[in-house]
């Protein structure tokens, strides 16, 4: 047998090893507690994916936040962008769908710009109608330039 047919079991080897050995934490936070795997989220980060069909209408809040409203028009869905991307709300944004969902993996790309930025996703959301309603009022009060209500206190 030649040198060379032992490379793919090596490599097969050594990816199996790599990978087994991104699946677990050895050093638990707690003392006796499971180690974390893989598939562990943070609860606050929401969502992994959304379905692509399941989605109705995406508005852009601000440069960080855009709210995904569902189907059934019930469901909503607020996506935190890791970083401000200016000019989301001007060119708008589009994304590439491997599997016809939306996941915090996928970046998205602003539209219209001959080298266009790249926005990443940092956590999806679900939000019931009056947290969306509440979204939407920001945009609109941002766009009419409306300050925020002074404080009231007392005169001299």
């Amino acid at each position: 047998m030649s040198r060379t047919a032992h490379y793919p079991i090596l490599i097969a080897t050594l990816a199996t090893g790599l990978l087994a050995g991104c699946a677990a934490d050895p050093s638990p936070s707690q003392p006796g507690s499971p180690p974390q795997t893989a598939k562990a989220e943070p609860a606050d980060r929401g969502l992994m994916c959304i379905p692509v069909r399941g989605m109705r209408n995406t508005t852009v809040i601000d440069d960080r936040t855009i709210l995904v409203e569902m189907q059934d028009r019930t469901k909503f869905t607020r996506i935190d962008l890791a970083n401000r991307c200016i000019g989301l709300g001007t060119y708008g944004f589009g994304y590439v769908s491997h599997n016809d969902e939306l996941c915090r993996t996928d970046p998205l790309t602003l539209v219209g710009l001959p080298v266009p930025p790249v926005c990443l996703i940092d956590s999806m959301i679900p939000i019931d109608k009056a947290a969306a309603d509440a979204l939407k009022a920001q945009r609109d009060a941002k766009k009419r330039g409306d300050a925020a209500p002074a404080a009231q206190g007392a005169v001299d």
